[in-house]
């Protein structure tokens, strides 16, 4: 045989053996087969799902100050529209506790449910609770001095993370202008 050939008509490299070629979208490289009952985080259909949350954290951003500054007790349509996001907010509490993550060190994607449940638990769970909580519990809940809308209720800018997280992975997208996502952050 000559020097560039092997016995099956294509040469084994261990950089190919590791590494996906040069062509290949770094979307197929990341597909993977998590267990049953996990959430992929690079799923179509949960980014979907987050890009959706994305707009309702806007919707949050822009309305709870509005409430904070004008509004001592919100209601009618304005209550309505927050228990609503809320209620989406608290279905992705639920859903985080079935998505698979990175593993910051080994950079592979940890499917176990006790270690996903745990990361969650051990990091987030109380803060996107606290945010969840809607305005009307809150005030039967908390001391009569303490009652005021911007206890509980400017805790939903702690969901505006989900926007720095969305445009940090758009930073890293070949298909988005670097510079224009940068200026949005």
């Amino acid at each position: 045989q000559s020097r560039g050939e092997s016995g099956g008509g294509r040469s084994f490299s261990v950089f190919t053996a590791i590494l996906p070629s040069l062509g290949a979208h770094s979307n197929s490289f990341r597909q993977r087969s998590v267990r049953r009952w996990v959430v992929s985080p690079y799923d179509p259909r949960y980014r979907l799902w987050d890009s959706y949350l994305v707009c309702l954290v806007l919707y949050s951003a822009w309305v709870s100050p509005f409430e904070f500054g004008f509004l001592q007790n919100p209601h009618g349509a304005l209550a309505i529209a927050d228990n609503t996001v809320n209620v989406f907010f608290a279905m992705d509490i639920v859903l985080t506790f079935f998505v698979a993550y990175t593993d910051k060190r080994t950079y592979l994607l940890v499917d176990e449910p006790a270690k996903i449940a745990w990361r969650y638990a051990s990091t987030w769970l109380v803060l996107d609770v606290a945010s969840t909580v809607p305005t009307e519990l809150s005030r039967r809940i908390l001391p009569p001095d303490l009652r005021t809308y911007g206890v509980f209720g400017m805790l939903r800018l702690w969901r505006l993370r989900r926007v720095g997280a969305l445009l940090s992975r758009m930073e890293k997208d070949r298909k988005f202008s670097y510079f224009w996502v940068r200026c949005s952050k």
